[in-house]
């Protein structure tokens, strides 16, 4: 189970934030998470996150859920991942994390093509 009760949790910090969000599969793991109302399993979350047409689940990326990612979101407070269980619960942080992405890569985008 997390190490961090939801009254310790602080807000994460913007650089942070950045730094976490800065893969594109975490992105797509906050979008994910977002379009869901109760906590999700890691088999669930890897087989929706996984690139393969054939419906298998890359196991890449269920150990990089695993072992990195979903710790690391953990740690910063904007999910809850009892890696005993594997399961991922998360709170309305993550929905203004995922509201917030497509604005935030737009003005990215504005930016490389300005230069």
């Amino acid at each position: 189970m997390s190490t961090k009760g939801s009254a310790e949790r602080l807000p994460v910090a913007l650089d942070e934030l950045f730094d976490l969000l800065g893969q594109q599969r975490r992105r797509d793991l906050i979008a994910e998470l977002s379009s869901r109302s109760s906590p999700v399993t890691l088999f669930t979350l890897a087989a929706n996150l996984s690139e393969s047409n054939d419906g298998l689940i890359d196991e890449e990326v269920m150990v990089t859920l695993h072992h990195i990612d979903l710790p690391e979101l953990d740690s910063a407070g904007l999910l809850t991942y009892d890696p005993g269980q594997q399961l991922v619960t998360f709170d309305s942080t993550i929905e203004d994390v995922s509201a917030a992405l497509p604005k935030v890569e737009d003005a990215f985008d504005s930016v490389r093509d300005a230069l």
